[in-house]
């Protein structure tokens, strides 16, 4: 099965059918937003004639520029007609197990900087989805909004958690007491009423059910992130989806505590079994294409950004805290640059969202008609530069020509 670890599936089921069916109208022209920084600073004085817009590596004629400010186009330049929806929708998902106060400050700031009527938002947290009523966001205080959001993101992080960090504490005092903590050990063994192999053997064996567990608990097929970026498709208006991912470790027994089992029970061989077994366990392959991945958000045109929660691993004697997360890095920071998003790795997410939301408030919308016929089926290659001039630009990275 094709998987990485991400939310659990059901919450991602849930999420989709809270999107509904409605559909965008679409024309024939490809949008493009567009973000130009020189030295960190957004370049809000260029005009149309100043880009250059290619598709497959073809010069393509661009149809029109406007110059977006939240909500508001504050300048436009159209050769032609068009009219794109401007409406925002935010969606913010939590993949986290432990509540961090400066989450509150995240939602705090989303309230009191970003959010403007008109505007929908969708929080999805570890437990299940939900959807801020525009009404709500018109007629209630934006403070009291964002309390009520903090304490139900606080307590479904802290209930969604709960299972996760009572296995991995299960598996720290396994591998502590395997590996470091004899005297643990030793007590476990008495406590299984039989000697000593017995005992390691079943040790071990509750060792690999805690990592199966662990790791199921973040399984999602690839193709659910492609069912979720075409959801967000469907929906009129531009998509800003900020993914908060907290870092994960998982506590191995160290080689050294390994080579010295191997070498104790060498005469036992269903307890070697045991230990070379888990060098199956330990290896994290990553069979999930991300490019396919990457298209299906790019061709979405969701703006993505991922908030990577940096925390350090916890010293544990006999054992070794492997990341988790290094195979959700790469992923969810092609996924950002693929949209022309922003992966920012902090260990404050409230500045991260900040730094990540810059991309909100101002950018540029380009449109261009294809030269040559959609409808192939195809993921055509965008390209965007600024005629003779060094400057940092970022954008989706294409679309399907269907």
């Amino acid at each position: 099965m094709t998987a990485t670890r991400i939310l659990p599936a059901f919450l991602l089921a849930f999420f989709l059918a809270a999107l509904g069916s409605a559909v965008a109208q679409t024309g024939p022209a490809v949008e493009i937003p567009v973000w130009v920084h020189d030295k960190g600073r957004f370049v809000d004085g260029l005009s149309l004639d100043d880009f250059e817009i290619y598709e497959d590596g073809v010069l393509q004629s661009p149809g029109s520029l406007r110059l977006i400010q939240d909500q508001t186009v504050l300048r436009e330049e159209a050769r032609r007609p068009d009219s794109p929806a401007l409406r925002r929708n935010f969606v913010l998902l939590f993949q986290t197990t432990d509540w961090d106060p400066k989450l509150g400050e995240a939602v705090d700031y989303l309230f009191r900087s970003l959010l403007l009527p008109g505007d929908t938002l969708t929080l999805v947290t570890p437990m299940k989805p939900y959807t801020l009523a525009p009404e709500a966001l018109a007629g209630k205080p934006k403070a009291a909004l964002s309390r009520e959001m903090q304490q139900i993101l606080r307590k479904d992080i802290q209930r969604g958690g709960g299972d996760y960090r009572t296995t991995l504490r299960d598996l720290r005092r396994i591998v502590g007491a395997i590996g470091g903590d004899r005297m643990n050990l030793e007590s476990d063994m008495e406590s299984d009423a039989a000697g000593s192999s017995f005992g390691l053997e079943m040790q071990l064996t509750r060792y690999k059910q805690g990592l199966r567990k662990l790791e199921g608990m973040r399984l999602l097929e690839g193709p659910r992130l492609i069912e979720f970026a075409e959801s967000l498709k469907s929906r009129p208006g531009r998509n800003f989806v900020f993914f908060f991912y907290q870092r994960e470790f998982r506590p191995e027994i160290s080689p050294a505590a390994l080579a010295a089992l191997m070498d104790m029970y060498q005469d036992t061989p269903n307890i070697r079994g045991d230990l070379q077994d888990l060098f199956q366990y330990y290896r994290h392959d990553t069979t999930l294409d991300a490019v396919p991945i990457r298209r299906a958000f790019a061709d979405a045109s969701i703006t993505f950004s991922f908030i990577f929660m940096n925390k350090e691993s916890q010293y544990m004697f006999g054992a070794n805290m492997r990341e988790q997360s290094a195979d959700v890095f790469p992923l969810f920071s092609g996924i950002a640059q693929a949209t022309g998003g922003r992966a920012h790795s902090s260990q404050n997410p409230a500045a991260s969202l900040q730094a990540a939301a810059e991309a909100v408030k101002s950018y540029y919308l380009l449109t261009y008609v294809p030269s040559r016929p959609v409808g192939d089926g195809s993921f055509r290659a965008i390209e965007v530069k600024v005629k003779g001039q060094d400057l940092s630009l970022s954008c989706r990275s294409g679309y399907y020509a269907r």
